[in-house]
């Protein structure tokens, strides 16, 4: 029987430098379980080896996340200690719920760019930024955002080399049905509403149709469940809060936060207790840094 490390979902992360990929959030989810900001190397291989990933795997992917800056990490005597980097801690305010709705102003942010494909690393990183940072594709060479976030996007980029190029500006609609339907387009709000019963349905199997969380499917191991966690994580980090005036319906990222809410409550029923022993088994549980409590 395969490790799960073997399977295609799970191989190492190479050759896309800026995708959230299985491994990559696995690594996280060990600190999310704990609410944790800083864990040592061997709860995480701990924690880890639950999900079926081999400590070599482990280790790698730590190296990489060091390297990508989504990790920090220090040694405290022969133990590596790692800490989340600031825009991993970004990333667990927004999937939580604890950013605020913004105002739609009358217009749009804008991003205009064109980066060639001699440069397409550069290009590619100026892409995951700038999502990070709230824009989205609205069509090729235009980006569009509800904050300027010109500054922050500039700072975090390497230089432009010519031909290249981007502009920063401001996109005003014709009117609020123009800027509903550049709403939609831009953040694929027709999309995401699709794929969302889905996942709502997997989680419905969970608990009973919400009439018992924690009963449905009672032989769910902890990988199996992270394939539901790690999807409806990715539909979080695809689907920012926008103004209700922009949506006609129940926006899909209120949804897709509803449904995070009962996948925290899923794993406190299931798995928590699992996690916090593995966790309490390790001599270097002392150096864990908790997360403020809310």
């Amino acid at each position: 029987m395969k490790g799960v490390h073997d399977v295609p979902k799970r191989r190492a992360d190479v050759g896309d430098r800026y995708r959230m990929t299985r491994i990559t959030f696995d690594v996280v989810s060990a600190f999310g379980c704990l609410r944790a900001r800083a864990l040592s190397g061997p709860i995480i291989v701990g924690i880890l080896a639950e999900h079926g990933y081999s400590t070599s795997s482990v280790h790698n992917q730590l190296v990489r996340m060091v390297q990508r800056g989504l990790l920090e990490s220090s040694r405290v005597g022969r133990v590596s200690v790692y800490r989340l980097g600031e825009h991993l801690l970004t990333g667990f305010r927004d999937i939580g719920g604890q950013r605020e709705t913004p105002e739609y102003q009358g217009l749009f942010h804008s991003v205009l760019y064109s980066i060639p494909e001699s440069a397409r690393t550069v290009r590619d990183r100026f892409r995951y930024v700038a999502d990070q940072l709230g824009y989205r594709q609205l069509r090729p060479g235009i980006l569009i955002g509800l904050a300027d976030r010109s500054s922050d996007l500039v700072t975090l980029l390497p230089e432009i080399e010519l031909p290249g190029w981007i502009e920063f500006g401001e996109l005003t609609p014709a009117d609020l049905d123009a800027a509903k339907r550049m709403t939609s387009l831009a953040f694929g709000l027709e999309d995401a509403g699709a794929r969302l019963p889905r996942l709502e349905a997997r989680m419905n199997e969970l608990s009973l149709d919400g009439s018992q969380p924690g009963a449905g499917c009672p032989e769910l191991g902890l990988a199996a469940f992270f394939d539901l966690y790690f999807d409806v994580a990715r539909m979080v980090m695809s689907q920012p809060l926008l103004p209700p005036t922009l949506v006609d319906v129940a926006q899909p990222a209120t949804r897709c936060r509803e449904l995070m809410s009962r996948c925290n409550l899923e794993y406190y029923l299931r798995f928590d207790q699992q996690i916090r022993e593995i966790a309490g088994s390790r001599s270097s549980f002392d150096l864990i840094e908790w997360m403020p409590e809310d």
